[in-house]
């Protein structure tokens, strides 16, 4: 664990307990006076604390310094990843957070199963244990949206990764993304896009290759291009 996070991270004393207290006084076996780094995936800061009192379910932790972190790699990619299992999104969102992806939007697309339903809840814990253990300073936003139109009506213009476009390869839009800004990739469900989806793409880039990406195999090829831009 590079850090552990605390919402209220900054303040002159934190109070730690439930899987917190039972990592760092059960597990890591840590006594008064013992030094931990904290963030609080907001500001950017770490923050030092010791461990100033222990109770029976809880401990308390007094501040002792403070200190700005370097600016972490900026990824330019921002992920419109249509809905699937949710079980398969969680196992890819560690992968996904330690390649520095800014922001996630799901949506709908017309192949996605509607019985499906995210827990942005669960998921946000997912990312803040994944950046504790990669040592990722910010976190990760997470939205999910009605439908791919108003995935179009957001967030117009981006790629679509698809067959039949310009190979990713040849044209990375991530060199110039790095530049300026971020770039928005949308990646299909189990069944790729529909003929209705497709008639709205403006922009497409494929991977000329003899084998199919799954979705969460391209959203991580993605995310790993988009990390060497």
């Amino acid at each position: 664990m590079q850090f552990l996070y605390q919402p209220n991270a900054g303040d002159f004393q934190v109070e730690i307990s439930n899987d917190d207290f039972t990592y760092i006084i059960k597990a890591r076996r840590l006594q008064l006076d013992s030094v931990i780094k904290v963030r609080n995936l907001q500001d950017k800061k770490l923050y030092t604390y010791t461990i100033a009192e222990i109770k029976k379910k809880s401990a308390l932790l007094t501040k002792i310094s403070e200190q700005d972190s370097p600016k972490s790699h900026f990824s330019p990619l921002h992920l419109l990843w249509a809905i699937i299992d949710p079980k398969v999104i969680e196992k890819t969102l560690p992968f996904l957070n330690e390649l520095g992806i800014s922001r996630i939007s799901f949506f709908y697309a017309e192949f996605s199963q509607r019985q499906f339903s995210l827990n942005l809840q669960r998921m946000q814990k997912i990312l803040i244990s994944s950046c504790q253990q990669c040592g990722r300073i910010d976190l990760m936003e997470l939205e999910v949206l009605k439908d791919f139109d108003c995935v179009c009506e957001r967030y117009t213009p981006f790629y679509a990764f698809d067959f039949g476009g310009e190979d990713i390869r040849q044209h990375n839009p991530f060199n110039e993304g790095a530049e300026n800004g971020s770039v928005r990739v949308m990646v299909g469900a189990e069944g790729g896009f529909s003929q209705r989806e497709r008639q709205r793409f403006a922009k497409i880039i494929t991977l000329n290759d003899t084998l199919i990406l799954r979705s969460e195999s391209a959203s991580v090829f993605l995310a790993s291009l988009a990390k060497l831009a």
